[in-house]
């Protein structure tokens, strides 16, 4: 059995999200608040540039986002 690859940033050094929990969350977590368009004073982005944040976020190991109902459509 190899070891495991090293994660291409340190967003890839993951972390138990909670002891109770087995959900190894990265390290920073990405607000998504502004990922879209319904709300200006948030911020916005179009849908182009949400799924690009979206694969770098990912590309560089995260996989903790920060979602809410309210945020955006």
């Amino acid at each position: 059995m190899q070891p495991a690859p090293q994660p291409p940033s340190a967003l890839g050094n993951y972390r138990l999200l909670s002891p109770t929990a087995a959900v190894r969350v990265s390290p920073l977590c990405l607000g998504a608040m502004s990922l879209g368009d319904a709300w200006e004073f948030m911020g916005t982005q179009t849908k182009e540039n949400s799924f690009k944040i979206l694969d770098a976020f990912f590309d560089a190991g995260g996989n903790f986002i920060d979602t809410a109902n309210n945020y955006q459509n």
